[in-house]
């Protein structure tokens, strides 16, 4: 008694609710359960022995999932209270309303339709307003008009659904995890400098501008010591090492377009690059070109390419600018059988755009299946604090300490994003401190 969870759950939209159980119960949870649908129940009742937990369908029973009505007009972010439990809850579908009987917990927030609008990202797929890049702009995100980017909705949700489950007898133990760092680097430009005479030429046409002398040591440096100042591959390597963990390396492979083709993956210098990443014991992954995020056979060739050139397996990465379209994106990654993507975090302001810290399956609401691909979730980016939020250093830091509390609370994956290139500017040198301050 008490180590078994029956789940049933209604006919309709059964694709989608089994995705949900999947996710929170195994994936999160690590717990046992079985599942079955029946046509004549309306919501979502998990039982251990005699005693049930429902959970209120406030959003699959509709005929029609993908719609702007069926967005969430608003959201009711307050305590949902048991006996053994006080937790701040976000509900975007029902409200934190909850009945306790001895046999019985009713729960009226959808926490499973809202754990699906999360992981699945179906609101960008109904909402056409994009940026200038094609982008999903964070400033149409439910999660940043009613303030809870910030907070790991579906981890709380987790919680919530843990605590419940041992309110009614469940037993079992919940899957051991620790908080973890992953660095990521996007390998835009791997080099200031293709040559001394490149560097050369740039210093003489900087001396005539009147550079600042941080931008101009900078270059003699780089004729002096023979250190290109975006060659910053090594820092980041020996970093990881003192932190325990192992730096990932996404790179550029062609493309056609202005914000493509700075580098040759072919050429000996890369190669090289990329062999003495490998040899310190390192990730490699593909950074697909701006216009591939929804284009298979370019993505396929791109893939290929950096196949050859590292002369090892690919199947990590992240998409050139964040450029992400749901679900294409998604299903062009599994059809190359790729582990796993990190592209979504919102360029305009970090967070946590799937409302979780930990790495998933994702969904393709088009076809009505789970892939094999995970998603494993950016939480932070250089650039979008210092460039487009705007931050000092210190403000920085107190950002950065913001979101990870909430990863280390979930014991989650806190996944980064540095640019090899952030550092040779007077805009970036004194971010240093914060690029380690992301190790912690």
């Amino acid at each position: 008694m008490g180590s078994f969870i029956q789940v049933t759950v209604p006919t309709k939209n059964y694709n989608e609710t089994k995705y949900v159980f999947h996710c929170l119960l195994t994936e999160f949870l690590g717990y046992e359960y079985e599942i079955v649908s029946k046509s004549d129940v309306d919501d979502f009742v998990l039982q251990v022995g005699s005693k049930k937990i429902v959970i209120a369908n406030h959003y699959f029973s509709n005929d029609k999932l993908y719609t702007k009505e069926t967005i969430p007009k608003s959201v009711q972010d307050s305590p949902i209270e048991i006996d053994i439990l006080s937790y701040p809850l976000v509900s975007l579908f029902g409200d934190n309303q909850i009945e306790i009987t001895d046999q019985l917990i009713h729960i009226n927030s959808d926490i499973i339709a809202s754990t699906f609008f999360m992981l699945t990202r179906w609101e960008e797929y109904v909402i056409e307003v994009r940026d200038a890049h094609d982008r999903f702009d964070v400033k149409s995100a439910l999660a940043n008009k009613f303030n809870f980017l910030n907070r790991p909705i579906v981890n709380e949700y987790v919680d919530v659904l843990q605590a419940l489950l041992s309110n009614i007898g469940y037993k079992g133990n919940r899957k051991n995890r620790r908080y973890e760092v992953v660095p990521t680097h996007d390998v835009d430009t791997p080099y200031m400098w293709n040559s001394t005479k490149s560097v050369l030429r740039s210093l003489a046409h900087s001396t005539l501008k009147k550079p600042s002398w941080y931008e101009f040591s900078n270059k003699v440096k780089c004729l002096v010591k023979n250190k290109d100042p975006f060659d910053t591959h090594d820092y980041f390597m020996d970093l990881s090492d003192a932190a325990g963990v192992k730096s990932n390396f996404f790179f550029l492979c062609g493309g056609s377009t202005k914000y493509d083709n700075r580098y040759d993956i072919n050429s000996p210098r890369i190669k090289k690059l990329l062999k003495h990443i490998q040899s310190r014991g390192h990730c490699i992954g593909i950074h697909p070109t701006y216009d591939s995020y929804n284009n298979l056979d370019m993505l396929s060739s791109e893939i290929r390419s950096l196949k050859l050139a590292s002369s090892q397996e690919v199947n990590i990465g992240r998409h050139h600018y964040l450029r992400f379209s749901i679900p294409d994106t998604w299903r062009i990654w599994e059809a190359n059988e790729m582990k796993w993507d990190s592209t979504l975090s919102y360029a305009g302001k970090s967070g946590f755009r799937c409302g979780v810290c930990y790495s998933y399956p994702v969904y393709d609401i088009v076809n009505r299946k789970q892939l094999r691909l995970r998603e494993k979730p950016l939480i932070a980016m250089e650039v979008s604090i210092v460039q487009y939020e705007n931050l000092s250093p210190s403000e920085c830091k107190g950002r950065l300490e913001q979101l990870k509390n909430e990863v280390r609370k979930h014991n989650g994956e806190f996944v980064f994003l540095w640019h090899n290139s952030s550092f040779a500017t007077d805009q970036w040198k004194d971010y240093d401190s914060v690029l380690k301050f992301m190790y912690t």
